[in-house]
């Protein structure tokens, strides 16, 4: 199985059915060319839609998250943020001090980071300061 994307321990490759692979060019006298060649190739652009949760009368743009799945969860906000920097999202977490799957980040770590103010569903001063902006 892979770990991480890094080679197995002895053999240098991927997974053990590379490694039989390997074996089988091996026993046939074959010269094994492993992982030495690269090509580019370009991800099609696709168009998505982001459906806000709440949008309060002052337009500040509101996210309710229990928790952020993945990596791509994550930068589908990050895209929006950059692709609309007139809006203004925030976060309301469920649990913002609770780490992000894979990662040595909570949730009000990466929000942070990204530059989304956030707060956890028990903030209601800071969700009332929101409000009264």
């Amino acid at each position: 199985m892979i770990k991480n994307g890094r080679p197995r321990p002895g053999s240098g490759k991927r997974s053990r059915l590379e490694e039989q692979f390997s074996k089988i060019l091996s026993d046939a006298g074959s010269v094994e060319s492993y992982e030495s060649d690269k090509i580019k190739y370009v991800v099609p652009a696709s168009s998505h839609t982001y459906l806000i949760d709440f949008t309060l009368p002052n337009k500040i743009a509101i996210e309710c998250k229990g928790f952020l799945r993945d990596v791509d969860e994550r930068r589908k906000y990050e895209l929006i943020k950059e692709q609309h920097p007139e809006l203004d999202l925030r976060f309301v977490f469920a649990e913002p001090a609770k780490k992000i799957t894979r990662t040595k980040m909570n949730h009000a770590d990466w929000a942070n980071k990204v530059g989304f103010p956030n707060c956890g569903i028990r903030d209601v001063e800071i969700i009332n300061e929101w409000i009264k902006e």
